[in-house]
């Protein structure tokens, strides 16, 4: 991502910093939305009688990747 004009590597050009800005923040809130609903299916899978624990450690892993993304894509907005 080293021009600031594209986002998502995605073929979208944006014309300005602001333009960049608003969409990098509707992707964060995207990503922390299904930050949150892993959560969800984490803890209902968690207190489920019988759980799989691959299918948790699965969703730990998934939502471990959106935070780590979520956390990229804030310190790049910090800048």
């Amino acid at each position: 991502m080293d021009n600031p004009w594209h986002i998502c590597n995605n073929t979208t050009v944006f014309n300005s910093e602001k333009e960049v800005r608003m969409a990098l923040s509707a992707h964060l809130q995207e990503l922390s939305e299904k930050h949150r609903q892993l959560e969800r299916r984490i803890e209902e899978e968690t207190s489920r009688p019988g759980s799989d624990d691959l299918m948790i450690r699965r969703l730990k892993q998934e939502k471990l990747k959106l935070k780590d993304e979520i956390v990229r894509l804030e310190v790049r907005t910090r800048h």
